[in-house]
C-alpha cells in the first residue's frame, strides 16, 4: 500500500485522535486537514533515484520521547508527490491501526509545512539562515518589503513613537530587567525590544493588508486608509486558509467544517472584521460563498467589511483570509 493509497483509504476523522500522540501534544486540527486534503489531491509521482519505499516502525525511546510511538522513514524532505508514490513496509511488530500509521506520515510530511506556502517561507528562511541573517534580521527585511508596497499604493504607516502608545504594544514593552543593569544598558535593550516587536507587527499586519490593496476600488466597503488603521487595533488576529476540494461547489462547505469542527479560528473572536476572499475568474464568487462570509460576520459583534479577489491560479478554490480586531 502507497502513502496515496492510505490517504484514500482512511477518514481524517479516523486519523484525529492519533495526532496529538503523535505531536506530544497540541495540534492544529484545521492545519492537519489542509494538509490531508491537499495531499489527496495532488498526484504520486515516484522520483529518479529516490527511496521507493517508507518504513513504518517502532521508534526507538529516548529522554527527548519517552512514550511509545512510531517512525516513517523517510518521508520528511522530499516532494509530497514522490512521498505519496512511496511504498509503506510495516514492520512486524507494528501494531497500529492504519489511522494511526497515516497520523504519522502526516506528521512527517508537514514537518518543513502544511501547504506550499507555508513550505516556500520555510526553506527561504533556512536559505537566510545560511547567510548568517537572524529571525530578527528576515522579519526587518520582510517589514520593509511589505512597507514599501503600502506606501507605494498610497498608505501610511504609523511611526514607531505612536505604535509604542498602543496598549498591547506597550504591554508587551514592559519587562523587568536585573537590578545590576545600568540605565543605559536597560535604554539599549528596550530599544532592540521596540525595534524588534516594531517589524513583527508591520509585517503581521501590513501582508495583509498589502493583499487587500488589489481588492480595493471606488465600490469596495473600505478604503486603504482605514486598512492601514489596523496597525493601531490594540488587539488583533489573523488567519489565512485554503481549500482543498477540487469542487468549487463544495470549497464554501469545506471551509465551514474547517471552522466548526476542526477549530481554524483557535483565538479569540475580536468584535471588528476585515474577510478578504480570493477565488479565480473562472469560478467567481457564488451564493454558497455568501454563506461561508455570513458565518463568519454573524461572529462578530461589531463592524464587518467585504473584499474579493481574484487569482487564476486558485482554479476551483477559495482562499480565506481574516483579520479579526479590536482598536
Amino acid at each position: 500500500m502507497t502513502f496515496y493509497e492510505l490517504l484514500h483509504s482512511v477518514t481524517f476523522d479516523e486519523i484525529v485522535p492519533f495526532l496529538e500522540k503523535k505531536n506530544g501534544g497540541p495540534v492544529s486540527l484545521a492545519l492537519y486537514k489542509t494538509h490531508y486534503d491537499m495531499l489527496r489531491l495532488l498526484t504520486p509521482r515516484s522520483g529518479e533515484g529516490e527511496n521507493k519505499t517508507a518504513s513504518i516502525t517502532n521508534a526507538k525511546l529516548d529522554y527527548d520521547w519517552e512514550k511509545p510511538h512510531l517512525d516513517a522513514y523517510p518521508l520528511e524532505g522530499d516532494l509530497w508527490e514522490v512521498c505519496l508514490a512511496k511504498e509503506l513496509v510495516i514492520a512486524p511488530d507494528v501494531n497500529a491501526s492504519l489511522g494511526e500509521i497515516a497520523a504519522c506520515c502526516l506528521w512527517h510530511t508537514s514537518f518543513y509545512g502544511f501547504t506550499e506556502d507555508q513550505k516556500d517561507e520555510t526553506f527561504e528562511k533556512l536559505i537566510s539562515y545560511g547567510q548568517n541573517l537572524l529571525d530578527p534580521d528576515i522579519v526587518r527585511i520582510k517589514a520593509t518589503i511589505v512597507r514599501q508596497q503600502i506606501e507605494t499604493a498610497g498608505g501610511h504607516l504609523p511611526c514607531k513613537s505612536k505604535m509604542l502608545k498602543i496598549p498591547s504594544f506597550r504591554k508587551k514593552m514592559n519587562r523587568h530587567f536585573p537590578k545590576e543593569y545600568c540605565k543605559r544598558k536597560r535604554r539599549k535593550i528596550a530599544r532592540r525590544k521596540a525595534n524588534r516587536l516594531y517589524n513583527e507587527v508591520v509585517l503581521k499586519i501590513g501582508r495583509f493588508v498589502a493583499a487587500c490593496i488589489s481588492a480595493l476600488s471606488e465600490s469596495a466597503p473600505i478604503s486603504l486608509d482605514f486598512l492601514c488603521n489596523l496597525f493601531y487595533a490594540n488587539q488583533y488576529i489573523q488567519y489565512s486558509y485554503q481549500t482543498y476540494t477540487g469542487n468549487a461547489a463544495k470549497r464554501s462547505e469545506w471551509m465551514l467544517e474547517l471552522i466548526k469542527k476542526y477549530g481554524a479560528f483557535c483565538g479569540p473572536i475580536r468584535p471588528n472584521a476585515v474577510i478578504l476572499v480570493t477565488v479565480s475568474p473562472e469560478h467567481p464568487f457564488c451564493d454558497s460563498d455568501r454563506q461561508l462570509t455570513d458565518k463568519i460576520e454573524r461572529m462578530c459583534s461589531g463592524r464587518t467589511a467585504l473584499l474579493l479577489k481574484n487569482d487564476d491560479r486558485l482554479g476551483e478554490e477559495l482562499r480565506l483570509d481574516v483579520a479579526f480586531y479590536e482598536l
